[in-house]
């Protein structure tokens, strides 16, 4: 029986990521979005209560995914 692995791109498990955390963004009257990837950098645009916060738990939760990523904010 062969077992067939399934593909993700870094966008694909990013904009999961980010999916799976609106309901926490959303809850503190924020919002964030992706915006671009070249498969070693991310960016993503954090708006309402999310920008300029010191939070990392949008970083954490993307690297956790995706380790060797470096996500840039704007």
């Amino acid at each position: 029986m062969t077992v067939k692995k399934e593909i993700r791109s870094t966008e694909e498990i990013i904009k999961d990521t980010l999916s799976s955390l609106n309901c926490l963004i959303e809850a503190h009257r924020g919002y964030a979005e992706f915006c671009e990837t070249d498969d070693k950098k991310a960016v993503i645009f954090c708006g309402g209560q999310c920008a300029g916060c010191d939070d990392k738990c949008i970083e954490d939760a993307i690297k956790e995914r995706l380790p060797g990523i470096e996500i840039i904010f704007r």
